[in-house]
């Protein structure tokens, strides 16, 4: 028994011990993000890929750092990030990654980013369903929110419903019917 209650208190001042070891790295985490984004992204210094291992240290970074939503993350590509970074810079603003978080920060407070926003969840939920000609009446409403008109409907619907689509999800349909009608052009 008294082995038990020494082993309890054992484990009780190493539990305590960790906890108060714990509470600086948490600390140190945050001290780090005010160090860090202070700093300027590897891909400003470097012309890298979209797959580089620097470009996605540098989204990671961003992610953690700055608070990012699924909606944000959507902005979180080399390109991208690379000309809101050059836009702001060009107000005269440091190119570091606090620039893109306060960036950010400001965007979500505007009417752009709700209508981005809410784009961007249609798209996802196009993606997501898949083709139904019992739906199509419901279904078309994400498409006229996407800007399509009455004619541009009935052209898609009858795109939409070929046989070789029956199988497909809206994005998939809707990525075809696009490169259909960029093959047609004229001017290309």
């Amino acid at each position: 028994m008294r082995k038990l209650n020494r082993f309890s208190g054992k484990g009780i001042w190493s539990l305590l011990l960790l906890t108060f070891i714990g509470l600086p790295i948490f600390a140190q985490e945050k001290l780090d993000c005010e160090k860090i984004l202070d700093q300027e992204p590897y891909f400003v210094r470097h012309k890298s890929g979209e797959k580089s291992e620097a470009l996605l240290r540098d989204i990671e970074i961003l992610k953690h750092c700055g608070d990012f939503n699924p909606v944000d993350s959507a902005f979180l590509k080399g390109n991208m990030l690379g000309m809101l970074l050059l836009q702001e810079v060009r107000a005269g603003k440091p190119a570091t990654y606090r620039t893109l978080v306060d960036f950010f920060q400001n965007f979500r407070k505007t009417a752009e980013y709700k209508d981005f926003s809410y784009g961007l969840a249609l798209y996802r939920k196009i993606g997501e369903k898949k083709v139904s000609l019992q739906d199509w009446p419901s279904d078309q409403e994400l498409f006229v929110r996407m800007g399509f008109t009455v004619n541009d409907l009935e052209d898609f619907k009858e795109f939409v419903f070929r046989p070789a689509h029956v199988e497909l999800n809206y994005l998939q349909v809707f990525s075809k019917y696009m490169k259909e009608i960029e093959e047609m052009r004229v001017d290309k």
